[in-house]
């Protein structure tokens, strides 16, 4: 045993100690001797189990046996794969029990390594045969992929195989290639090397193969992420580099871990490279036969045709082109004699004889004449052609081109003809007429150049030209004809030019290129034109320019579209005071009240599409800080917007001075309706006061609530029509909001009927649903009154008033027939009467300023004009429509307004009127005593302390005194200080004294005038005491 070459181990009694001969302790490798004598589950530990199974059964008397059996051991200080044959019997003592093992181990790793890479060269070189076959067949590279990716996918059993291209950044790739088995995503797109974690891009990179067994253990989460979603674990990603050069990818991938052959890394790159064979194979056949068909093409496109002419045979191998020159059917070969008969007769001794070109001579450069032999009709072919000659010299073949060049000769023979003409014609012009070449060099100028110059025919040619052009203007002349040549656009610019006798006279060059039938540049023609006159008269007229420029009164303005000055007349310091430099650089909008900036920005975004602006007003601040209202009329230019504003201040003062005159004769048309009804007003407050006293004497209460209540409807009625009147006649700006026409119409309809009389009928005919509109109201309401008016006078006889109202829409066919209109939706108020009427002359005339019919000193002749100004200012139209004896019909269209609607007001009553918190004082300075008792009686009795004063001085003591004050209400025409006055001087000692003022004026007019400062409000007698309640309580608790 110990001498046998086969290894032998016995493995004695349960524990299997281990006894071995030589063979085995060269087989035990590094482990012996330590080996030798140990236990075999501890001193094979790797392959314990299997050894506790071997020792289980032979010891139970049971033998085994393993045939090519594979076991992984550490012999060399590394695990391998090791094959064996295992043959165990059992050792007997003297009873014939098994004591012991007896292994013969035969180990045959290398013979079965060596047969196993034998089986896998055989099947890889099979299967790489099988792949071959079946792709080369194929004639584009996509069929080849599409074969590639699938059967290395089948044969390796993975889930997909996948072709990429690389980008030229060698980090992006585009997967056109994938074959992926069922459940397994397709894997076609773009990617990038560095989705796929760093070791892909090292590996990759530096042109070595990626091989993960398992991402998820080997990459980091996000990495291993790229792979997974596209249901990728395990993968061999093979690069391909060509010339240096990451070119291309091929990759095998598993959705599970797999821990990857060498027969597999063998398999795809060998895959790879053969693929990347077949590839560049169907591309070299297919940039081939494109060659090959741009070379027939370019033939064709040409008009060329290839010939070779056997020397001996007298065949003629041609193309396709050849034959159509010819007129031959197509064909690949023809002889001499074919294409020989086909030549003019005179024309046969221009070209070689068969025997010319047997002894390698004759002209090979020449033009001759045919009839084609399909139409019998002339051309002209030109042919070039040379001998191919055997290594003595000898000529094999004459080779060479053919080409109809019959259009050639025409276009030439045109050409001469059109060239003969041009001359002619550019001879007698008055102009100087030049040309040029391609190139920009003059060749050619008429008799007008030199004689108007004084130079010989030809100097100017070439470049000489600029000798004759200004030296102030040759720069930039000969700049502006190098870009035109560069570019191929038309030249123009103008120069002065030296006449013979040393006058420097203004000339326009022009001059275009002449492009032949591919677009591309031949030649230029081009004129001087005399322009000397013109160009005077353009000086004179820029003198003129200027002079308007500085001397008009009107504001000049030049800006970019972008709203920035570029420049601006002297008439802005004049009219504003800011100099030139200040202006020039800023933007409009520097200098432009901040309430007009919205509506300037938007104007000159209007501009800048194109829109000119034909009336647009805004204020402009002026140096000292005040502010001018300038009326502008402005139009587009290329890229800037020319601008003049005309100072309209004292014109819009003056305007509103006559509109408050019409108001104010209007309110003299109302004061005589009106008059009548506030007596009768005043009567019932009057006589319930005296009944309320007669009966308090008498001790009689009962009834007294009634006369009570009757007391303040009449009260609360007279209030009512005297803030009517008060807010029609008071002076204020334009206030636009939305407004509620029907609501503003039935507001004013007691004083309408006060006014008509009772001999006129109104009727109120207001439309359902009526749109919102923006306007001023308060306008709107003198509008209305004043056409109620102009009615009432124009039916001394009495009649009918109707006022309507209702949506219009005024479409685009409207518009054109009306001046001014834009189509559009619209509010319409119509107020017609059945009066006296109108005549055609006296319509034309109505809207215009102070034009009345009413006799002198009845009429202003502005209400009609303020009531077309209102609409319009309003972007909206006034029409009036009127037959004598027929009547009048005045139509105002308001635009719509889309915006919310106003909030409705309201007043609280009586038991919502609180009272005082903590016993606030409040100082009452009212200079009528019935007035003051009544204020302070009223709010000692809400719970509030009062003091009171008599006039102004007396309340601004009490104001400097030491007493709290919570409030202060004043009413604001006091003797002595007024309210206002009274107010100012006591924040000067109490900055946060809150302040109530009274008025019997309206109260909007002084809210308009920004009466108003932050802590100040305003009440309007006559007030119930409810409603002068809730504004202490709600002044004093706002903070």
């Amino acid at each position: 045993m110990l001498d046998s070459p086969v290894a032998i181990v016995t493995l004695w009694g349960e524990r299997g100690t281990m006894i071995y001969n030589d063979a085995y302790a060269e087989f035990a490798g590094q482990r012996h001797p330590a080996l030798l004598g140990s236990e075999v589950r501890s001193g094979w530990d790797e392959v314990s189990d299997f050894n506790d199974n071997i020792l289980n059964v032979v010891l139970a008397g049971g033998t085994l046996s393993y045939t090519d059996h594979p076991l992984v051991l550490d012999r060399f200080g590394k695990l391998e794969t090791v094959y064996f044959n295992l043959d165990y019997s059992p050792l007997r003592d003297e009873a014939g029990k098994p004591v012991g093992v007896m292994a013969v181990v035969v180990e045959f790793t290398e013979a079965y390594r060596a047969r196993i890479a034998l089986e896998e060269s055989a099947r890889r070189l099979a299967f790489l045969d099988a792949l071959g076959r079946a792709v080369s067949v194929c004639s584009d590279a996509d069929a080849i992929l599409a074969i590639t990716t699938r059967m290395t996918a089948e044969h390796l059993g993975v889930s997909s195989c996948a072709y990429a291209d690389m980008d030229a950044d060698e980090d992006g790739f585009t997967i056109r290639g994938d074959w992926h088995a069922p459940g397994s995503p397709p894997l076609l797109g773009h990617f990038r090397l560095a989705d796929f974690g760093k070791l892909a891009v090292k590996e990759l990179g530096a042109g070595r193969p990626l091989v993960i067994d398992d991402n998820l253990v080997q990459l980091l989460p996000h990495e291993a992420k790229a792979f997974q979603d596209l249901g990728v674990t395990a993968t061999v990603c093979m690069p391909l580099v060509k010339e240096g050069r990451l070119t291309a990818l091929m990759a095998i991938h598993d959705k599970a871990p797999h821990a990857w052959s060498d027969y597999e890394r063998t398999i795809i790159r060998e895959v790879t490279e053969r693929s990347w064979a077949h590839i560049e194979r169907v591309r070299a056949v297919e940039q081939l036969a494109e060659r090959e068909a741009e070379l027939r093409r370019a033939q064709a496109a040409g008009g060329v045709g290839v010939f070779s002419v056997d020397v001996t045979t007298n065949v003629i191998a041609c193309t396709p082109e050849f034959c159509r020159i010819f007129g031959v059917e197509p064909c690949e070969t023809v002889t001499t004699d074919e294409i020989d008969r086909l030549l003019f007769e005179e024309d046969k001794a221009r070209i070689a004889s068969a025997k010319d070109r047997l002894a390698g001579k004759g002209p090979l450069d020449v033009e001759y004449r045919i009839h084609r032999a399909d139409t019998g009709e002339e051309r002209i072919i030109a042919r070039k052609a040379e001998f191919e000659r055997d290594a003595e010299g000898k000529p094999l073949r004459m080779v060479g081109v053919v080409q109809d060049t019959t259009e050639r000769h025409r276009v030439q023979s045109a050409l001469e003809k059109s060239e003969a003409g041009f001359s002619a014609l550019a001879q007698s012009m008055p102009n100087q007429v030049w040309t040029a070449r391609a190139d920009g060099l003059l060749d050619w100028c008429n008799a007008q150049a030199y004689a108007y110059s004084g130079n010989e025919p030809g100097s100017l040619d070439g470049a000489n030209w600029t000798r004759i052009v200004h030296p102030d203007d040759a720069p930039a002349a000969a700049e502006r004809w190098a870009a035109a040549v560069a570019n191929g656009d038309v030249y123009q610019t103008e120069f002065r030019l030296r006449s013979a006798q040393g006058e420097w006279r203004w000339f326009i060059a022009r001059a275009m290129p002449i492009r032949d039938s591919r677009g591309r540049i031949t030649s230029w023609v081009g004129t001087n034109t005399d322009i000397h006159e013109q160009k005077l008269a353009e000086a004179e007229s820029s003198r003129d320019r200027d002079r308007l420029w500085t001397l008009s009164r009107d504001i000049l303005l030049v800006s970019d579209f972008e709203g920035r000055i570029t420049a601006i007349n002297p008439s802005a310091q004049q009219l504003l005071g800011w100099r030139e430099d200040e202006m020039v650089g800023r933007l409009v909008t520097d200098f432009v009240h901040e309430d007009d900036l919205a509506s300037t920005a938007a104007e000159t975004a209007k501009i800048a599409e194109g829109e000119a602006t034909l009336a647009f007003e805004n204020r402009y601040r002026e140096k000292d800080g005040g502010y001018r209202l300038l009326a502008w009329t402005a139009v587009p230019d290329q890229d800037r917007i020319h601008g003049v504003g005309r100072d309209i201040t004292e014109q819009r003062a003056t305007e509103e001075a006559l509109r408050q005159s019409q108001k104010m004769e209007a309110v003299g048309q109302l004061t005589g309706g009106i008059a009548h009804d506030f007596n009768n007003l005043l009567q019932g407050i009057t006589g319930s006061l005296d009944i309320m006293e007669s009966r308090i004497a008498q001790g009689r209460m009962a009834d007294i609530d009634r006369w009570l209540t009757g007391a303040k409807t009449s009260a609360n009625r007279a209030s009512a029509l005297t803030h009517r009147l008060l807010a029609f006649s008071r002076r204020q700006p334009l206030d636009p909001r939305p407004v509620r026409a029907n609501p503003l119409i039935g507001s004013i309809e007691d004083m309408l009927r006060r006014t008509l009389g009772e001999m006129i009928e109104l009727e109120l005919v207001l439309g359902g649903g009526l749109w919102l509109t923006r306007c001023d109201p308060n306008q709107l309401e003198s509008a209305i009154i004043n056409l109620a008016i102009n009615a009432r006078d124009a039916m001394p006889d009495g009649g009918k008033l109707t006022i309507e109202t209702c949506n219009a829409h005024l479409d685009s066919i409207y518009a054109a027939r009306e001046r001014d209109v834009r189509p559009g939706q619209y509010v319409c108020i119509c107020v017609s009467d059945t009066g006296t009427g109108m005549t055609k002359d006296v319509i034309a005339r109505a809207f215009e300023p102070f034009f009345t019919t009413k006799p002198m000193g009845q009429g202003t002749g502005l209400g009609l004009s303020m009531i077309y100004g209102f609409t319009r200012q309003s972007e909206g139209y006034a029409r009036i429509y009127s037959e004598v004896g027929h009547g009048t019909t005045i139509k105002l269209y308001l635009p719509r307004y889309r915006g919310e609607a106003p909030a409705e007001e309201h007043a609280p009553g009586l038991a919502e009127a609180p009272g005082s918190h903590e016993g606030e004082i409040v100082l009452v300075v009212e200079d009528e005593p019935v007035v003051r008792g009544l204020i302070v009686e009223v709010l000692g009795e809400l719970g509030y302390r009062a003091l009171e004063a008599a006039d102004g001085p007396k309340g601004l003591e009490i104001l400097q005194s030491k007493q709290r004050i919570d409030l202060l209400v004043t009413d604001i025409g006091l003797p002595g200080l007024n309210g206002r006055q009274v107010a100012d001087a006591a924040r000067l000692v109490r900055p946060e004294l809150k302040v109530l003022f009274m008025t019997g004026y309206a109260e909007n007019a002084a809210l308009a005038s920004g009466f108003l400062e932050p802590g100040m409000s305003m009440i309007t007698k006559p007030f119930a005491m409810e409603q002068l309640a809730n504004r202490v309580r709600a002044i004093i608790e706002e903070g």
